[in-house]
Order: C-alpha cells, then sequence, then structure tokens
C-alpha cells in the first residue's frame, strides 16, 4: 500500500484541541495521524480565531510554532502577551501556558505546527491527554482539566 502524502481541504478535520463550542475558535486538523499522514514527529493544523475571541490558556509537552497567515493578535505566554501580524511567527516551548487572543477585526490565521507529543513516553505527564488545557468550552470535553 502506497503511503499518503498529501491531504485535499475536503479532508480536513475540525475538532482538534484548541476548537470551542461556541465557534469562535477553530482547530483544523491536517498533518496528523487521524487524517492518514504518517508523520512520525511533527503535526500540523490551522487555527481560526474570530475577532474578540481567544484560545483556551493551555500546555503541552512538545515545541510548537506558529506562522500567522493573516489577522493580527497577541500571544500570552507565562503572563506576558506578544504581537502576532500576518507574515511573523512565534515559538512556544514545552510545558509552558500559553493562549492566543485575536485583538483585531478579522479572523486571525495561524499554521500550527508541533512535536508529537508521546504521552505513553512522558508518564509524569498531568493529564491523559498531551494537552492540558485550563479553561474554555473544548469540543472535546475529555481533554479538559479537572
Amino acid at each position: 500500500m502506497e503511503k499518503r502524502v498529501t491531504i485535499t481541504r475536503e479532508e480536513v478535520l475540525d475538532g482538534a484541541p484548541m476548537q470551542q463550542k461556541s465557534g469562535g475558535v477553530r482547530d483544523l486538523k491536517l498533518v496528523y495521524p487521524e487524517t492518514g499522514l504518517d508523520a512520525q514527529t511533527l503535526c500540523m493544523g490551522v487555527v481560526e480565531v474570530d475577532p474578540g475571541e481567544h484560545s483556551p490558556m493551555h500546555r503541552h509537552n512538545c515545541e510548537e510554532v506558529y506562522y500567522v497567515i493573516s489577522g493580527e493578535g497577541e500571544l500570552e505566554s507565562e503572563g506576558k502577551r506578544y504581537p502576532l501580524k500576518a507574515g511573523g511567527a512565534a515559538f512556544n516551548r514545552p510545558n509552558t501556558p500559553h493562549r492566543v487572543w485575536n485583538t483585531g477585526t478579522e479572523t486571525l490565521q495561524l499554521v500550527v505546527v508541533g512535536g508529537i507529543m508521546f504521552v505513553p513516553l512522558w508518564p509524569q505527564w498531568p493529564t491523559e491527554s498531551p494537552y492540558e488545557v485550563f479553561e474554555g468550552d473544548t469540543a472535546n470535553a475529555s481533554i479538559a482539566a479537572q
């Protein structure tokens, strides 16, 4: 069987960890095990944050980078806020609580690339999921911190 190397727009899945039930934050899976691409060390998605909205405060046990496609906002990391603008990028270190705010008037779109989170290799992680979400109405309730 030939290995998959591409994904079409119609095959993109929603409902990744930052997605909010309210619809104000969409977390789209592109290169994920669930989409049939067998990447071993990376995953990639697109996060869309509507004006006035923000992703939930969360952390995970891998590095993560953002590339800002459109819009503007702020990355909150360890209590400080840093500007995000189209064409720019940001780096999140492992285990660092962070969230993204849309401070502009259009949808903030980010390409998000992170390391695959090998939960079984990290028994000290405090939750069953590789994400620890501190707030929000995440679409995937099983990952919400208790």
